[in-house]
């Protein structure tokens, strides 16, 4: 090992990065832009959710229904249709994505004890938004349905029932329920791999520009080759980084309850394990466009369906976790999670970290193996 040899190769490469405006914007701005815009995509909470009310009853019980629907923000009350055929006109142009219907009779039935009939017709095309109008409704018919049972109780001289349960939640990590706050730290094991990207195209574009010759036909040996490619990408990535949290934390108001030393130290290992499975990439790609093109279904790919970030990693199968465990993003998400939302530290994410450090130093290993100083 001549370390002077490694630092030459290095230093090319660096020169190559930083020359190369198309791979410097890769490497050190992409990942901040591919955070702004998927963050922007997957983190938008749904809220103010427009609601049309069709009232047949117009009574006071009906208007105090209303009044409670419209006691929230997840709710926007900006529709009345006068009868079934306007609600379904409504619906059918989107201008509401449900409508509350309140039968006649409406108060009659509250007051004999019976029990009241109340529709809820939603637009089903946006199962999302569609689930969020269908729980918050939901919760405030129930809501209503209890106070004015309580207020009859009342009216009669009976003391209210006391339900059996007292149930009181508690969210920990996270208690607004935010979806911005899990989302953003597990783009950031997404989008953190976008610098090796370009690292796959190390080896790949010496084959393919010719000047693979003139570094075969050197003294510098495997190890040493390998080296000086991976340094150079590996502290372009680490520049990005504190970038990305920056916008994690100033841009979508995460907090970050971890160590940020601890954080930077963990990133750079997860680097190391993407750069070095990039590299390995490059050795049998025969142009930058395999190697581009294997990258990103070996990165984007995994991470977004294998590491837990779109579908909940124990909703997965046995042999679907065991493959997701072979990707260095699926450990990232979840030491990027924990970081920043639990503010865990080194001593409850050491499997994780022991992944990273042994995929890195396999898939090196492999590079190093399979790459031969002959055409």
């Amino acid at each position: 090992m001549n370390w002077r040899r490694v630092y030459s190769i290095a230093r090319k490469e660096w020169w190559h990065i930083t020359r190369d405006k198309a791979s410097f914007i890769l490497l050190l701005l992409s990942p901040v832009m591919v955070l702004v815009t998927m963050g922007y995509a997957f983190s938008i909470d749904i809220k103010d959710v427009g609601v049309g009310v069709l009232d047949q009853d117009l009574s006071p019980t009906s208007r105090r229904l209303i009044a409670q629907l419209a006691s929230t923000d997840a709710l926007r009350l900006e529709q009345w249709p006068r009868d079934l055929a306007e609600a379904d006109a409504l619906l059918m142009r989107g201008e509401a994505k449900a409508v509350v219907i309140i039968p006649h009779g409406f108060e009659q039935a509250i007051r004999s004890g019976d029990g009241a009939a109340l529709q809820l017709v939603v637009d089903g095309t946006d199962p999302n938004t569609a689930g969020h109008a269908i729980r918050h409704i939901s919760a405030h018919a129930q809501e209503f349905g209890s106070q004015e049972a309580a207020d009859q109780l009342n009216r009669m001289g009976i003391p209210p029932v006391q339900p059996p349960l007292d149930l009181r939640l508690r969210a920990w990590y996270n208690p607004g329920l935010r979806y911005t706050i899990s989302m953003i730290p597990a783009l950031l094991g997404i989008v953190l791999a976008v610098p090796s990207m370009a690292a796959s195209l190390a080896i790949a574009r010496e084959r393919e520009w010719g000047t693979l010759e003139g570094l075969i036909a050197t003294p510098i040996g495997r190890v040493e080759l390998i080296l000086g490619k991976l340094v150079p990408y590996l502290l372009a990535g680490m520049l990005s980084v504190p970038l990305c949290v920056a916008t994690a934390v100033y841009g979508y108001k995460v907090p970050l309850q971890g160590s940020l030393a601890l954080y930077l130290a963990l990133s750079a290992l997860f680097l190391f394990a993407t750069m070095s499975i990039a590299l390995f990439i490059s050795v049998f790609a025969g142009s930058q466009q395999v190697a581009i093109m294997a990258s990103m279904m070996i990165f984007l790919f995994s991470g977004f369906f294998m590491s837990g970030l779109l579908i909940p990693f124990s909703l997965l199968g046995p042999l679907i976790k065991m493959e997701a465990f072979m990707f260095p993003t699926t450990h990232f998400v979840i030491i990027s999670r924990g970081i920043f939302v639990k503010g865990v530290g080194l001593a409850q994410l050491q499997g994780y970290v022991l992944a990273l450090a042994a995929l890195g130093g396999l898939f090196m290993g492999f590079t190093v193996l399979m790459f031969k100083k002959k055409l």
